[in-house]
């Protein structure tokens, strides 16, 4: 997959990581599974970088508060994302990059904590799991039976250039970010 030069070496290094996922071989749930752990990877790794270089590191209780609230910057997506935007000005672009990010977070938790099937969580109000069953389908075009989700080649490709999108974004917003601080 192609990308812009003017990418930055770290997400340049995300993207080849996710890309060398589709020429693995191991089943595509796995496969998929993989790509979202490297695409948070590469997420927390961006914020942390962003953590130390904030001026507010410079103070003792500001490196203080840092450190006691970096993992709640990790835990959920919602909370990274919050941190980005509110906490450093970071503001991904499209909105529709984000949620192909979560949808196919949304596919991987159907596998790390569903055995393959939407989760009770995921499909605890009715509309919301209709819409995630049409849209694995429309957008990732993967399979779905009930609650139960098919990761094939295609739809495996579909979800890794979804992710890689989202890195691209994010490396945009953050350069975009630092240099209107700079």
């Amino acid at each position: 997959m192609l990308i812009d030069g003017t990418v930055g070496a770290e997400a340049e290094a995300a993207v080849r990581r996710l890309a060398r996922v589709l020429a693995e071989r191991i089943p595509p749930s796995s496969a998929l599974t993989v790509a979202v752990a490297t695409t948070e990877a590469h997420v927390d790794t961006t914020i942390q970088q962003l953590l130390d270089l904030s001026p507010v590191r410079r103070s003792k209780l500001g490196d203080f508060l840092i450190e006691r609230s970096t993992s709640a910057f990790k835990q959920t997506w919602s909370s990274r994302h919050q941190v980005l935007r509110e906490g450093f000005g970071v503001a991904i672009e499209p909105q529709t990059v984000i949620q192909n990010l979560l949808l196919v977070v949304d596919a991987r938790n159907a596998f790390a904590h569903g055995d393959g099937a939407l989760t009770e969580f995921q499909t605890a109000n009715w509309s919301r799991a209709n819409e995630l069953r049409r849209d694995m389908r429309r957008k990732l075009h993967a399979t779905v039976v009930g609650r139960s989700i098919i990761i094939t080649p295609e739809s495996l490709e579909v979800a890794v250039r979804m992710l890689i999108a989202y890195v691209v974004a994010l490396d945009a917003a953050v350069a975009a970010a630092v240099s209107s601080v700079s």
